[in-house]
């Protein structure tokens, strides 16, 4: 809920939203889709940029995706308004 209300900021709209899922090196761990499912983020805004990584922190797996996403989806963006 807390979520959903920060995203419908005016002074968000736009903004990339990334999720680390850390702790996917521990059995039982929720699976990307699985958080994705739990904050309803399929009925977000289509327009709303976002993506869900898996990682771990211990192992640094997944984090390097996860920013290398940020940063190309940002930049994708702020290319388009020239």
């Amino acid at each position: 809920m807390e979520l959903d209300n920060l995203l419908k900021e005016e002074r968000l709209s736009g903004a990339s939203l990334l999720i680390l899922a850390n702790k996917q090196d521990i059995k039982g761990a929720l699976t990307p889709a699985e958080i994705a499912k739990v904050l309803n983020l399929e009925a977000m805004d289509k327009s709303r940029h976002w993506k869900i990584v898996g990682c771990s922190a211990y192992t640094g797996e997944g984090l390097l995706e996860g920013f290398d996403w940020l940063v190309q989806d940002v930049a994708s963006r702020i290319y388009m308004l020239d």
